[in-house]
Order: structure tokens, then C-alpha cells, then sequence
């Protein structure tokens, strides 16, 4: 670990969890993601009499967010069948994504599967595809 305490990425983890109690599957492949990026918008509350000449602001609502990350595709895998399983029927889902790290926290966000397409088959290359889910909300973490 570094002064800092920046750690590698080895050893984080996606998985999508489903049903009630929810039983999660590790996503296979995935090589490096991005967490779901939801800014809150601000909302222009400037009016004739906002102090000091200065224009004003408030937090709006959070958006939804399309996490898309890019996975090793393995025809039949378990990955595979859930997600495309998932895209067929939209069923809300849940998607934890774990950095690196024994201390890290969890950060489990509700959403469901917008797509899961395979690309790039060739015969030198490994075959991947992509992966998009419509994150709705931070669950927890």
C-alpha cells in the first residue's frame, strides 16, 4: 500500500444479485469498470432579491445512470445465460461493485439490464461483449 493508501484493483469483484432474499452470481471477465456516475443536477433558485448579486442554487433529484462495462463473453457460461436471461425479461435487479481492497465497502445499486450484446468475434482475439444496465438507485455502501 502506498503512503497515500491507494491499492491495485486486484481482487474487486461485480456481481448481479436477483430475487428475494437475493442470491448473487459473480460476473465472470471483467477486465476494469467505472462506478455508476449520478450527479445531482442543481436547480437555479436565483431571484430579485438573491444576496450579494450571486445567482443561487439547490441539489435536484439524482438521475438514472447506464453503467456499461466491457466483459469477456463465453457462450453459455453462467454470466452469459443470467444476463441475457435479465435483458430478456427486464426483472429489476441488483449490482454490487467492489474496489480492491480487504477494507473496502460494497456499493450495491438497483437498476436492470438495458443490454447485453457479444462483439468482436474473431479468431485471434478474446471474444467480449458489452454489458449496460439502467442503474435507478445507490442501495447501499
Amino acid at each position: 500500500m502506498a503512503s497515500s493508501g491507494a491499492v491495485r484493483g486486484n481482487g474487486s469483484s461485480v456481481r448481479v444479485g436477483i430475487g428475494d432474499p437475493v442470491a448473487w452470481t459473480k460476473l465472470a471477465g471483467i477486465e476494469s469498470f467505472d462506478f455508476p456516475k449520478q450527479e445531482r443536477p442543481e436547480l437555479d433558485v436565483t431571484h430579485l432579491d438573491s444576496p450579494n448579486d450571486t445567482e443561487e442554487a439547490i441539489p435536484g433529484m439524482r438521475p438514472v445512470a447506464t453503467w456499461t462495462v466491457e466483459m469477456h463473453h463465453v457462450e453459455g457460461s453462467t454470466s452469459e445465460v443470467l444476463l441475457s436471461g435479465l435483458e430478456d425479461t427486464g426483472e429489476p435487479m441488483q449490482l454490487e461493485l467492489k474496489a480492491g481492497g480487504a477494507a473496502a465497502t460494497p456499493k450495491v445499486f438497483a437498476g436492470y439490464v438495458k443490454g447485453y450484446t457479444p462483439k468482436g468475434i474473431s479468431p485471434k482475439g478474446i471474444q467480449m461483449a458489452d454489458l449496460s444496465i439502467l442503474i435507478q438507485a445507490k442501495i447501499e455502501g
